[in-house]
């Protein structure tokens, strides 16, 4: 059988599986072609800000791919039937089309594929918190700003976790994703994560599978630990108490990192929890209900 006979069914094979695949997520998704040799799947093809997305490419086995959602890039992991990673939005994240777009290249070729995903506006409402204003110092959060960016730098390519995440900790969230933040009368920007409100010393656990890349106090965050699953997704419990975990430790999920606290820039005791995925912190909850993004 000529070679070109051979990708073009293995292509065929796994643009159906793909389109199946579309049907058992429950959610409507969106696919485009390039010269029958590739496809690419975005699922959901619609989102609000915040949220983040599953992006498919089906290709022949011997493919190097590319991919960017907006001037973001993507890591991408292969699959069975060809690559696969996550993408995310954020309440900054214009309305309106979000362009992803993969570059195939294949036997000397190379392709060009892009989807658009649409971005709703979302609503998030407005808190107002007191803390000493030293802790407003802009020299600080660039400071932890760097710490982050080198601990998430290098993520593990292929994902860790199997299934939904589980929250860190019982409790109520006393602040959601999104809300807009204003700190002594200074509009300060969005909240990226969720306040679990619990006791001090409550344990917190690992929400799945994972490396830990940072384990230390930072001057806002309070004693942090971040968990790189893989694929380009971390996880962030922030104002802990203690750390029970130290950089390089690999986690199940459920295991203890460390206890609710109030340190850092925090006014009681309560869990902050954030989800980063490449570069983008989403809501964490979703995460948490299954379906499309916490399913490798």
């Amino acid at each position: 059988m000529a070679a070109a006979t051979v990708l073009g069914a293995g292509v065929r094979l796994a643009t159906a599986v793909l389109l199946a695949a579309g049907v058992l997520w429950g959610a409507a998704a969106s696919a485009v072609r390039s010269d029958a040799l590739a496809l690419l799947m975005v699922a959901p093809p619609e989102v609000a800000q915040g949220a983040a997305f599953r992006i498919e490419v089906a290709v022949a086995e011997r493919a190097r791919v590319r991919a960017t959602a907006g001037d973001r890039a993507l890591l991408l992991y292969r699959t069975a039937t060809g690559f696969r990673g996550f993408a995310g939005t954020d309440p900054t994240t214009p309305p309106g089309k979000l362009a992803v777009r993969v570059r195939v290249e294949l036997r000397g070729r190379e392709l060009s594929l892009v989807r658009t995903v649409r971005v709703r506006p979302a609503r998030f409402a407005i808190r107002y918190l007191r803390v000493p204003p030293e802790l407003l110092d802009p020299r600080l959060a660039a400071y932890e700003r760097r710490r982050v960016l080198a601990a998430t730098s290098a993520p593990l390519p292929r994902p860790l976790w199997e299934g939904p995440f589980r929250l860190p900790v019982g409790g109520p969230v006393a602040s959601p994703y999104g809300v807009r933040s204003v700190y002594n009368g200074q509009a300060r920007g969005h909240h990226l994560g969720v306040d679990i409100r619990a006791a001090a010393g409550t344990p917190v656990q690992a929400a799945h599978d994972g490396v830990v890349v940072l384990a230390e106090r930072l001057p806002l965050g309070g004693n942090t630990v971040i968990v790189d699953h893989g694929a380009g997704v971390f996880t962030s419990y922030v104002h802990l108490q203690s750390l029970a975990v130290s950089v390089g430790a690999r986690l199940r999920q459920g295991q203890v990192v460390g206890s609710v606290g109030s340190t850092g820039l925090s006014t009681a005791p309560h869990l902050h929890w954030a989800v980063r995925v490449n570069g983008v912190l989403v809501d964490p909850l979703q995460w948490i209900r299954g379906g499309l993004v916490s399913g490798p």
